[in-house]
């Protein structure tokens, strides 16, 4: 597979120095059948599982081995410099029985009111859990099954335990092993830092990988078939997502807090979903929304600047739409570059750079793109609806692109197509300062109709500039 650029290098030494951390480890290895386990589908194996793992870090920390079997159990806690292995044909099963589930409880003095956590006792729980550890792994081929545990007193009153949870932790390596019917999200996290995520496939479930508060992470090699988001969070700094398949029933990536140098290359991203979005419930909805959703602010007010993304070598497939950037209150953005990307089948709503409650985007870049829109004969080119947007794309009085509230837009080298015509216009702009078209080439180029204008400056058209009055 291809690797990101060099400007993101020092991650990939991040996960080098990771897993020499836990080579460091002590080579000592523990055997979960020797304090119980049984993996027969049926023993409940919580005790001989956290035995097992208490008797490796009171040794200085090791490798707790998972052999082959089905070992049910209820809450696993993770200590530091533990290396959790998953051998062949080995499962890790979750127990139906609620009350098998601890949570996560917020470290006294810790700022997590950002995160709205401290009260959701029943939200956080996990199969696997893991508060203020360093330097631990979970890795080897075997599979961790959430068993889509019901609980009808959970949100939407069904959501059971994450299956993995991990906060206020560093030095995290996970690598190889698969995550089935997540009861709520396969991996959720607060506040980890250094950690890498290769090899792994997520499999129904509601969110693959969310991480509310991240620094110097990886995810690569991986993997998605989620029935919700396939990796989402925010307040993340130095984040990379590379060389990863992503297929969803809701967005491929969604970022719903600020975000700050973070890198999104050589993935592949394809509706519909395998595997339906289990919130629509009888409705078994598998329609895949947005490859990547950037909504700052999205569920709940959550300030701060998004700045210094890249979206790079990708190919999109079978979607709602391409790119959906959003800015809510409490929310400003610097620089958004994307580039080299070749989308087809985009089945419902234009690509959109908008903010309505929050400030503005200072620039914003489409390079060497190339989208296939379905286009909607029928389709309304009406204004009067325009507003915030919710959580999903909606209509807009545009097929191609639609941008508000933005300070500079430059489209290089865009190929824009639609297989079925459409009366709308292809652009529409609503306070943007500047906006620079070089090589774009789209249906109905050559009509006056193509774009609209509304409260905006210069723009310039392969190096002639035209001033638009406000």
């Amino acid at each position: 597979m291809k690797t990101c650029s060099l400007c993101i290098l020092f991650l990939f030494v991040l996960a080098s120095n990771a897993h020499d951390s836990l080579a460091q480890q002590s080579s000592a290895v523990f055997d979960v059948r020797e304090y119980g386990a049984c993996g027969d589908g049926m023993t409940i194996n919580t005790l001989a599982f956290n035995k097992a793992i208490e008797t490796c870090a009171d040794a200085g920390g090791g490798t707790v081995v998972v052999p082959s079997g089905t070992y049910l159990t209820g809450t696993l806690q993770m200590k530091s410099h533990v290396t959790l292995l998953l051998e062949k044909d080995s499962v890790i099963k979750g127990v139906t029985d609620l009350d098998a589930y601890l949570s996560y409880i917020p470290t006294p003095g810790r700022n997590m009111d950002r995160y709205d956590v401290a009260h959701r006792t029943r939200w956080n729980r996990a199969l696997i859990l893991g508060v203020g550890v360093n330097n631990v792994a979970i890795t080897g081929t075997g599979v961790i099954d959430g068993d889509h545990v019901f609980d009808e007193l959970g949100e939407e009153r069904m959501r059971g335990p994450h299956t993995i949870l991990f906060a206020e932790s560093r030095n995290l390596t996970f690598d190889g092993f698969t995550v089935n019917r997540s009861a709520n999200y396969a991996f959720m996290a607060y506040e980890i830092e250094n950690a890498v995520f290769s090899n792994q496939t997520f499999n129904e479930g509601w969110d693959g990988i969310h991480i509310r508060g991240g620094k110097n992470i990886i995810i690569r090699n991986s993997s998605f078939f989620t029935g919700d988001d396939a990796i989402a969070g925010g307040y993340w700094e130095n984040v990379v997502i590379t060389d990863c398949h992503i297929n969803s029933s809701c967005n491929g990536i969604r970022i719903i807090m600020p975000a700050e140098d973070l890198t999104i290359c050589h993935c592949t991203f394809a509706g519909p979903g395998r595997y339906p979005h289990r919130t629509s419930k009888e409705r078994q909805r598998t329609n895949m929304l947005s490859a990547i959703l950037i909504q700052p602010g999205g569920w709940v007010v959550a300030p701060g600047f998004t700045d210094k993304i890249h979206i790079h070598d990708m190919t999109l497939s079978n979607m709602n739409n391409p790119f959906m950037f959003v800015l809510n209150e409490g929310n400003n953005a610097g620089k958004i570059l994307v580039e080299r990307v070749k989308a087809t089948q985009i089945n419902a709503h234009a690509a959109s750079v908008e903010s309505w409650k929050g400030g503005m985007f200072d620039e914003v870049i489409f390079r060497d793109v190339s989208i296939e829109y379905i286009g909607h004969p029928d389709e309304s080119s009406s204004d009067a609806s325009l507003r915030q947007p919710g959580a999903d794309s909606r209509p807009l009085p545009c097929w191609a692109w639609f941008a508000r509230n933005v300070k500079s837009m430059t489209f290089e080298n865009v190929d824009l197509r639609l297989t079925n015509t459409d009366p709308r216009p292809a652009f529409y702009f609503d306070n943007v300062d500047a906006v620079t078209f070089d090589g774009v080439q789209y249906p109905g180029s050559d009509s006056p109709q193509a774009m609209v204008f509304k409260n905006s400056g210069t723009w310039v058209v392969d190096g002639q500039g035209v001033r638009q009055g406000r």
